[in-house]
């Protein structure tokens, strides 16, 4: 038996509907990806905090979806034809799907066929069950299957974690604490290391249903658990030796304060999960309390390390104080301590504590975030005043709104006569951010009556920008477009003589 594939490439905003029409109409899985996936122009998709879409899909976005002859008539000649013009009546107007023969294959061997044992550094092996161990006698096994939660040591993040638990002579007795575990496996390379005790927490509670049950298939012994449990292992007063969290670069900087509270004086924190490129803001976030420096790179990722050293303490003033005197100078200094943390904090991550807070001033955020973001603003410019700030401004596709496009009338009905006709298009383009934002190169993509693709256009800042607004603002490629900022372009275009639709977007390079 073999399954009928239909792969339609469509715009980001028809991807979703697509895929719920084509299930609606009998198609056995739908999946969606990019359309340009391992090419030049490939756009990932990032689900960190700060950096999440607004639309789940790419700007062109490959639907596939899969029939079943035998259960359909998927089969029939008649079939590709008739399914376009009930997508048409739905409201989808696509072009003929590439159309693909898929053979009945053993499913379960095929993917376990991709999940072959890994080796990471010179002991360490994390086995999927369906393998045999390796021979060598001094191997540290890890039997891990790929599963709901993350963590199967394929991904550099995870293989930069484990080279740096094998790299440590003295694990034996230390206690660490796995912050963000997934599936358990830095716990368990850990806890087989000698560790103990070894604890794992993820906010995720599938993460602790498969942790628990690796744990158990490799023989550790390892308490994981959620942290609204309110168990011991996550109070204030327990500190660890080690501290090894494997998250992204965002919430390892949120989290700073409470991932150093967890280290004893003289342990050592590992942070992975960080961009080679992120690695200087989340080293400048922690340089509160402790020097991280990175330790490997891998692949664009790194893993930083830091040990947390004992705090230097004046008590000379402090012991022949009397004892009302000595409680209320702890008081004034702890007050000082934590104006001065949150001063420092907001000054070394301003850069991008600002865009991640940053309302928006189309009215679409509440009163009380514009309000909160609008005291915030103030407070940094007068700790900027006296500490200094770089102003960097953030390059934010979600800040730009395509507010109008439109092709001048008597233009288009020329154009479609006369292929060298010259027509102009209208763009108003809007920075909907409370920040400046780096200015967006522009595409344009002219389509015929079916919405295939008849010819693109891609403009850079420089290109695509009013020359009266350049000369307004000169120094535009570093400070970007203030707050609010509505430009008006106007496009000249040469229409094919088939064109019969456009598509602008915007994107950074």
């Amino acid at each position: 038996m073999s399954y009928r594939e239909l792969v339609f490439t469509v715009a980001a905003e028809t991807a979703e509907p697509l895929g719920d029409a084509l299930l609606e109409l009998g198609a056995l899985s739908v999946t969606v990806e990019d359309d340009a996936a391992g090419g030049y122009d490939e756009n990932p998709l990032y689900g960190e905090p700060g950096l999440s879409p607004d639309v789940q899909a790419w700007d062109r976005s490959a639907v596939t979806a899969l029939f079943n002859p035998e259960i359909d008539h998927s089969g029939s000649p008649q079939f590709v034809a008739e399914l376009l013009i009930e997508l048409k009546e739905a409201g989808f107007f696509l072009a003929p799907p590439v159309e693909k023969n898929v053979a009945e294959q053993d499913w379960v061997r095929l993917t376990q066929s991709q999940f072959a044992p890994i080796q990471i550094g010179e002991r360490i092996w994390v086995v999927p069950s369906w393998h045999d161990a390796p021979s060598d006698p001094n191997a540290i096994c890890l039997a891990v299957d790929p599963g709901l939660a993350f963590g199967t040591g394929s991904h550099p993040t995870t293989h930069l974690c484990l080279l740096w638990l094998e790299s440590q002579k003295q694990l034996q007795e230390q206690s660490l604490l796995d912050y963000g575990c997934g599936s358990g496996i830095l716990a368990i390379a850990a806890a087989k290391l000698a560790c103990k005790p070894v604890v794992g927490t993820d906010i995720d509670p599938q993460a602790m249903v498969a942790a628990r049950s690796n744990a158990e298939i490799n023989q550790t012994e390892i308490q994981f658990v959620l942290p609204n449990e309110g168990a011991p292992e996550l109070a204030a007063e327990t500190k660890y030796d080690i501290v090894m969290a494997n998250i992204l670069a965002n919430p390892l900087q949120v989290l700073a304060p409470a991932l150093v509270n967890k280290i004893r004086v003289g342990g050592q924190i590992v942070l992975s999960g960080v961009l080679a490129r992120q690695a200087d803001e989340v080293i400048a976030t922690y340089s509160q309390w402790l020097k991280l420096s990175v330790w490997k790179e891998s692949d664009g990722w790194v893993c930083l390390h830091g040990t947390l050293a004992p705090e230097k303490q004046n008590s000379k003033e402090v012991a022949f104080a009397a004892p009302a005197q000595k409680k209320r100078l702890k008081v004034a200094l702890l007050v000082g301590f934590f104006l001065l943390l949150l001063i420092f904090g907001e000054h070394l991550s301003r850069n991008s504590l600002l865009p991640a807070l940053a309302t928006r001033v189309d009215g679409t955020s509440n009163s009380f975030a514009t309000t909160t973001f609008s005291v915030l603003q103030r407070i940094d410019e007068k700790i900027c005043a006296v500490l200094g700030c770089v102003n960097r401004p953030v390059s934010d596709f979600a800040a730009w709104k395509i507010t109008s496009a439109t092709l001048m009338p008597e233009n288009a009905r020329e154009g479609l006569k006369n292929a060298a006709n010259q027509s102009t298009l209208q763009v108003e383009i809007e920075n909907r951010l409370a920040l400046a934002v780096l200015l967006p190169n522009l595409e344009v993509f002219l389509t015929d009556a079916e919405e295939a693709e008849l010819k693109s256009m891609q403009l850079t800042p420089a290109e695509w920008l009013p020359k009266s607004w350049q000369e307004a603002h000169p120094d535009f490629l570093r400070t970007g477009a203030p707050s609010g900022e509505m430009i008006q372009v106007q496009l000249p275009l040469v229409l094919p003589p088939n064109a019969a639709g456009y598509r602008v977007r915007v994107f950074y390079p």
